[in-house]
């Protein structure tokens, strides 16, 4: 860790209030002295500072906040608590440790996704991977125990610019299409049931298309395939699938007989991971929508002509016809208009938008086309994102432009994948 000077009180005050914005709360103002006999003071949310003896030749006041931030990492909210532990920057005698707990029921799962680390800064803005020799992870006890001769800014995670730094290994990464900037028919064909139980949920049936304007963007030609996945995992970003087989292959994810097939088994957190290590991001489900549609409504991706329910005449693979999903290059009979393959059927799809019932199919009250709409807020009843396309195993009302599936961002499963987008130049 890098050698830090010590802060006077008014450079410390200073640098608090600048770290504050008016999204932010500090919680437990209080405080404890230790002096050079050690001591232990456990602050907010079970955050412990432990002083050996001999550590301080004087006694010193500390305090440990929470702050309570705007997200920095890819994962949940849950885990973008920035713990300050003060005076700041301050050098001990002898190494002192910092435990930092946290609550695995609070984030759903994505131990088994993410490799958390804990990380440290002075102003908050440049936070440093702690070295491995100076921090040991309890599994059983769910803490870190950090330590250290400095005092600053601690932070449990996986910072947004693990996965956004330069790697050569993703150019080209996969063949993107442009999607020409306009106005396009979103939404359902008027009276389609929207899986609502009762009018509190939302509206019974779509009230129709809305008029959605987008900015021009760029979106894979195709799903993103095993091969490509493992380079994202290989860079020691993307982290292996929940499960490595398919319906039928046991071997599916490594076996290079399967490397142009789409991967399946990655929640919303890994599939979002993945886009922000290649430069892009997940599709929104209008961008999504879209690049199925058209400007103008088409109840498939390749027109209003319904699929063969047959392998030998089907042009996509759904209602289990193929017993798997396949080459993600396969049905080219089945592409939409922008030239765009398996928008329908093979691998269901992540979008970046969070599920709700009224923002989709509720008829909008602007006159004017929504511009570049992202969905509802996470929060309240939308807790789910969206899913868009359907799979090899969906029957024929679940592969239209406008059927919709939702899930918790750690769900996986033998039938989801993704794509991704990215802005136009």
């Amino acid at each position: 860790m890098r050698t830090i000077m010590f802060f006077g009180t008014i450079a410390l005050l200073a640098l608090l209030l600048a770290a504050c914005t008016e999204t932010e709360s500090i919680y437990e103002v209080r405080g404890k002295d230790i002096g050079p006999a050690g001591g232990k003071y456990e602050g907010v949310h079970g955050v412990t500072l432990i002083v050996p003896k001999k550590a301080l030749d004087q006694t010193i006041t500390f305090t440990i906040y929470a702050l309570d931030t705007d997200p920095f990492t890819n994962l949940s909210a849950t885990l973008t608590n920035i713990y300050s532990i003060t005076p700041m920057a301050y050098k001990f005698e002898a190494p002192v440790t910092v435990i930092i707990p946290y609550e695995e029921e609070d984030i759903q799962g994505l131990l088994d996704e993410v490799d958390l680390k804990p990380y440290f800064a002075i102003d908050r803005k440049t936070f440093e991977e702690i070295p491995s020799d100076e921090y040991e992870q309890d599994l059983e006890r769910n803490i870190f125990k950090v330590s250290t001769k400095f005092l600053g800014y601690f932070h449990i995670g996986f910072p947004k610019e693990m996965v956004k730094k330069e790697n050569s290994e993703t150019t080209g990464i996969s063949e993107m299409v442009l999607i020409p900037a306009g106005t396009f028919e979103y939404g359902a064909p008027a009276g389609t049931p929207t899986g609502a139980a009762t009018a509190t949920d939302g509206v019974l049936s779509s009230d129709g298309f809305n008029t959605v304007q987008l900015s021009e963007y760029y979106i894979d030609k195709y799903e993103v395939t095993n091969a490509q996945y493992r380079v994202c995992q290989n860079a020691d970003v993307c982290t292996e699938p929940y499960t490595i087989s398919s319906s039928r292959y046991p071997n599916y994810y490594y076996d290079p007989a399967y490397q142009n097939f789409p991967v399946l088994w990655v929640s919303w957190n890994q599939a979002n991971t993945f886009c922000q290590w290649a430069g892009k991001e997940l599709p929104t489900e209008a961008q999504w929508e879209k690049a199925a549609r058209g400007e103008s409504y088409r109840k498939y991706p390749w027109g209003d002509t319904a699929p063969q329910d047959n392998a030998e005449n089907s042009i996509v693979n759904y209602s289990a016809l193929f017993e798997d999903v396949t080459d993600v290059s396969s049905f080219e009979n089945a592409v939409s208009s922008y030239g765009i393959y398996n928008m329908a059927g093979n691998a269901a799809e992540w979008t970046a938008t969070w599920y709700d019932i009224d923002s989709y199919y509720k008829k909008s009250a602007d006159s004017e086309p929504a511009v570049d709409p992202t969905g509802p807020a996470d929060g309240g009843t939308a807790d789910k994102k969206v899913i868009r396309g359907g799979s090899w195993v969906s029957l024929e009302p679940e592969i239209t432009t406008y059927a919709r599936d939702k899930a918790f961002p750690h769900y996986r499963y033998y039938n989801l994948g993704f794509r991704c987008a990215k802005g136009g130049e």
